[in-house]
């Protein structure tokens, strides 16, 4: 009897002809930078709707074609565009009178209040900057995580999902607004980054600098209390605050071994061993397997629920598990 990586082998999933006929020749790994041995800034892949800076745009396309006749995902998606008209408060002519707990604190406080679950700070890499794009405005990136109610993600690739995902998109979104205002008010530059369309900053870099979590097999991040059952945004600003450090608790350690996520994809896009990414050592996913059955089923997120560390009540038991292991891999390395 085949095994059931074999029996995965044997059922290989594959695209709808409608979706393939609209693929570019060129491989999204390649536009990703896997195998590239020389470092250098990212390259726009997907999430981009000008028609132009992608060569996956007719796949984008095809993918907002999925659910259009849906009213909760229209609503969802109006919703989502709405945050693009929020106005941006002017950047105030006299700085504000630093806060008794001074800046970095009262900062963090501000982006709990607009609604983030956890927040860190790092300061802004050129690296994580598109190519086509310039440099955000400010030294530092302030990056805020908002998480999924798990059972609604467990879903996935049900609709249920998708709408979770894109209300935990709005709620990240507004938040970063609001927080880019709230800088704005005190004089200070703000930009906020709202996700997916991004369009020119790398969030995940970022936020792992700003201790919010480790990079998992998965090609998502771990967060220590949330799993990979989270959401990003982002705001960057001249606002004079100090990084936080990176935040190591050992869900690298523990992807080494675990085979959830590889094993309950159905493009069987997640690799087993870290690979070269723009001369970085790293988790990464297969681009050209895991996007097609994201666009055919309008969402997905399957690695993310299946995920032991997303499990509500798990993480903290495997932090102190991991911790452990910390411990001896630590020794062994002296």
């Amino acid at each position: 009897m085949p095994s059931s990586s074999e029996r995965r082998q044997q059922e290989t999933w594959l695209p709808s002809p409608e979706q393939q006929a609209v693929w570019p020749d060129i491989s999204g790994n390649t536009i990703n930078g896997l195998d590239d041995k020389a470092t250098g800034p990212p390259r726009p892949v997907f999430w981009r709707d000008d028609g132009e800076s992608i060569e996956h745009t007719g796949v984008l396309r095809f993918f907002y074609e999925r659910y259009r006749d849906n009213e909760q995902v229209r609503e969802a998606r109006t919703y989502r565009e709405r945050i693009k008209t929020m106005q941006d408060s002017d950047v105030a002519s006299e700085i504000s009178q630093e806060p008794a707990e001074g800046w970095t604190q009262a900062v963090k406080q501000a982006s709990l209040e607009a609604g983030a679950d956890d927040v860190g700070i790092s300061e802004y890499r050129d690296e994580w900057t598109y190519m086509d794009r310039p440099h955000p405005m400010g030294r530092w990136s302030i990056v805020m995580a908002f998480s999924h109610d798990y059972d609604k993600l467990r879903e996935a690739p049900d609709a249920a999902a998708y709408l979770e995902v894109m209300a935990q998109y709005g709620r990240a979104g507004m938040a970063a607004k609001k927080l880019a205002n709230w800088i704005r008010e005190r004089g200070f530059v703000a930009e906020a980054k709202t996700g997916p369309m991004t369009e020119d900053v790398l969030m995940i870099p970022a936020a792992i600098e700003a201790g919010l979590g480790e990079l998992g097999k998965h090609g998502s991040l771990i967060h220590r209390r949330f799993g990979a059952n989270f959401r990003l945004s982002m705001v960057t600003t001249d606002l004079p605050i100090k990084p936080d450090q990176p935040d190591v608790f050992g869900a690298d350690l523990f992807c080494l071994n675990c085979q959830l996520c590889t094993r309950a994809c159905p493009p069987d896009a997640i690799f087993s061993e870290k690979q070269t990414v723009r001369g970085d050592r790293k988790w990464y996913v297969d681009f050209d397997k895991c996007l097609p059955y994201f666009v055919e089923n309008e969402t997905c997120g399957i690695c993310l629920a299946v995920c032991p560390w997303s499990r509500p009540g798990v993480a903290d038991n495997l932090a102190a598990k991991m911790a452990g292991r910390l411990q001896v891999q630590s020794a062994s390395a002296r």
